[in-house]
């Protein structure tokens, strides 16, 4: 892909095949009227082009893995569908010592997808299970603020004492601080209760079993995954769908091929050329939609590995990238992005000064790092081609090339290498494996620290966590905690400021974009809408479609 120009890729998106200008393919609609009501049965078909690393919620995670865990795995409190904070599995919970106390009271009845009723015990379990040492969770240093973590996470002490159970159906957390963030960081899939099945710590071979609307049936790693409805779901009547199935590494023309023919029943991976056409044809105008911009993209660099452990090369990196061109690859659902936080994401600041494209500062941050580079005869900059691997998604493809053509007017010569996703995930999280590669990055829960804990702090390093530019600043950790702590949201917002403001200036990431992401689903899936926080929320959708009612019951017949 050496030597692939702008224009070119721009180009290239606009020649996919089956442009803009011929038809979309009609949508299939459903059996009844728009206003009938939801009735039980049907499949749910999706399919990515990636594959999932893992469906332990307290194991190594991925975007994709957070969909099929969110239906698998129900929390003590979640986000309903206008992201307020509610109670699941807790009736109710209670805030006591000043902020430092969490009493969760939870339902009565509950039963889990192995048959037992869900008790106190399960919980305090399942959160010693999800943070010990040995269990690989990326996630664990966002509760390194419950009380007697430290001790826990250096084995020196067999239970963890801020969990206590003070009944058959209460658990308390109990905290060194208050946090700010304590019960949406709960929401997250980390340490939502799993079966008694998972034992004590965490292993591979155990089969997912949770609370979650939707139960296991199969899983054939780089294939599919089935899962199927829990008949016993403590919420009376949900779910509608008779299982949920996802088909992995498929191409996004097969994709396109298959849901036009009612194979899929949600389109999510689009060339941009499909897109356009989906987005321009009436038909398709109430089926289709762009949820919240809160994704945060950018190119990452290892801050351990030469040249990027000198910061000055970081900053030319971060001045070279002309963010517009990068938008112009998709101007309909790419955002430019200067900062760490994404604007759909409470507790963005505009006032933030972000990193911004300087082609005559980033040739003075190449020489002051001692790598000057001459464009007239193209001599100097760094002496070696460096490795960006990167997998085969259309977008991140081109991307690739636009950071290609425009590092090398500063002397950084990049080589492109194709793997899989797992690959690339792999290679990331490996100390002194990827020097630069492209860095991605969700929200958790909606907050900023859903993106500075994870991404930045020192706890976070692999292999323990997602910093796969492996920055550790203790300033930042220091503004980060004080965050956490910080109950003010004008003081919160100062120090959140404070620590995006070192991030730009220091570049461990050249923040890029944000991306919308846009989707279609065919007229028989109703009551499929985005969710404000989970990427796939399907406890309430329904087919209207009674053609594939057999084969949901042939399913669950078969796992029984």
């Amino acid at each position: 892909m050496a030597g692939v120009c702008a224009v070119c890729a721009v180009s290239a998106l606009g020649s996919l095949p089956l442009g803009c200008n011929q038809a979309a393919p009609a949508p299939i609609p459903g059996d009844s009227n728009e206003d009938a009501p939801a009735r039980r049965g049907g499949i749910l078909h999706l399919a990515s082009f990636q594959d999932i690393r893992n469906l332990d919620p307290a194991g190594p995670s991925d975007g994709l893995s957070a969909e099929p865990q969110h239906l698998l795995f129900a929390g003590l409190v979640d986000f309903d569908d206008r992201g307020y904070l509610v109670a699941d599995l807790a009736d109710h919970w209670e805030i006591a010592d000043g902020g430092r106390t969490y009493r969760f009271v939870l339902r009565q009845g509950v039963t889990m997808h192995d048959g037992s009723e869900l008790v106190a015990d399960d919980v305090k379990r399942s959160v010693e299970r999800a943070l010990h040492r040995t269990t690989p969770n990326p996630n664990a240093s966002y509760f390194a603020g419950i009380t007697g973590y430290r001790a826990f996470a250096s084995d020196l002490t067999d239970h963890l004492a801020g969990v206590s159970v003070e009944g058959r159906y209460i658990v308390s957390f109990h905290l060194d601080e208050p946090d700010a963030t304590f019960l949406p960081m709960m929401t997250m899939h980390t340490l939502r209760p799993v079966c008694r099945s998972a034992g004590d710590r965490y292993r591979d071979d155990w089969t997912p079993c949770g609370a979650g609307p939707f139960k296991f049936a199969e899983w054939q790693p780089g294939t599919l995954l089935r899962l199927v409805r829990h008949d016993a779901y403590f919420r009376p009547g949900l779910p509608f769908l008779d299982g949920v199935e996802w088909s992995f590494n498929m191409q996004l023309v097969a994709q396109r091929f298959r849901f036009s023919e009612g194979e899929l029943d949600v389109l999510r991976d689009l060339t941009q050329s499909d897109q356009r056409r989906f987005a321009a044809d009436a038909r398709w105008k109430r089926l289709a939609g762009v949820d919240a911009d809160k994704r945060v993209y950018g190119e990452s660099m290892n801050t351990r590995m030469a040249p990027f452990d000198n910061v000055e090369v970081r900053r030319a990196v971060a001045a070279a990238i002309d963010r517009e061109h990068y938008r112009l690859l998709a101007p309909g659902y790419m955002t430019v992005l200067t900062q760490l936080i994404p604007p759909g994401v409470p507790g963005y600041d505009a006032n933030v000064a972000g990193q911004r494209y300087d082609y005559a500062a980033a040739l003075e941050h190449m020489r002051k790092a001692g790598y000057p580079y001459d464009p007239a005869t193209g001599q100097g900059g760094w002496p070696t081609p460096i490795v960006y691997p990167l997998y085969d998604r259309g977008l991140l493809v081109f991307t690739a090339q636009l950071l290609q053509e425009q590092l090398a007017r500063i002397g950084l010569r990049i080589e492109l290498r194709l793997m899989s996703w797992q690959a690339f995930l792999t290679l990331q999280e490996r100390p002194g494996a990827a020097a630069l590669s492209q860095g991605a990055w969700e929200m958790d829960y909606p907050d900023p620290s859903s993106f500075f804990d994870p991404l930045f702090t020192t706890g976070a390093i692999p292999e323990a966590g997602h910093n796969v530019a492996f920055y550790s600043n203790g300033r930042v950790d220091h503004l980060v905690a004080e965050a956490h702590r910080e109950l003010d949201p004008e003081r919160r917002r100062d120090l959140y400021r404070e620590a995006d403001t070192i991030l730009c200036d220091e570049a461990p990431w050249a923040f890029a974009y944000g991306y919308h992401r846009f989707y279609v689903r065919q007229p028989y899936v109703r009551d499929l809408t985005p969710h404000p926080v989970w990427p796939l929320e399907a406890t309430r959708a329904w087919i209207d479609r009674v053609s594939d009612a057999g084969f949901a019951r042939l399913l669950r017949g078969a796992i029984r």
